[in-house]
């Protein structure tokens, strides 16, 4: 099958390996004849003989011949849109991404803070204990001197 179509009279066997992996051949059967019936693409996959898929044979009965009516081709039918799917793929945006972002951003922030603390902690030690040194040191020179 090169598109999408409905079964309106007769049955067939498919093999729909070429969408679903599976070698096992699959019965179609028609569409009900209902006046008010939509069709609609999930609810009636048992009467929809999609592209891809190779027809293994065809049963009618009485004077009937097997119809289909073909509702898509090219990139609308279920095989187009499986290879559109794999081109362009939809852009991935997982909360889990976004959240680990944020909890990165948030020790970032955390270990910014840490930093600085330590700097200034440090900077006040090494403040204190020079001008302490330097007491000591002028003390030390003060008292050789007047010896």
């Amino acid at each position: 099958m090169h598109c999408d179509a409905v079964l309106l009279a007769g049955n067939c066997i498919v093999n729909e390996s070429m969408l679903t992996g599976e070698s096992v051949p699959v019965t179609k059967t028609p569409l009900p004849n209902d006046p008010g019936t939509l069709y609609d693409s999930k609810e009636h996959a048992r009467h929809t003989l999609y592209c891809g898929t190779q027809v293994i044979q065809t049963r009618y009965y009485g004077k009937h011949s097997v119809y289909a009516v073909v509702i898509s081709t090219g990139f609308n039918t279920s095989k187009g849109s499986l290879v559109r799917s794999i081109l362009y793929p939809p852009p991935v945006d997982f909360k889990f991404e976004q959240d680990s972002y944020k909890f990165v951003q948030l020790l970032a922030l955390i270990a910014s803070l840490g930093f600085v603390y330590t700097v200034v902690t440090k900077v006040k030690m090494v403040v204190t204990h020079y001008t302490g040194f330097s007491r000591n040191f002028t003390k030390v020179v003060l008292d050789q001197d007047k010896n």
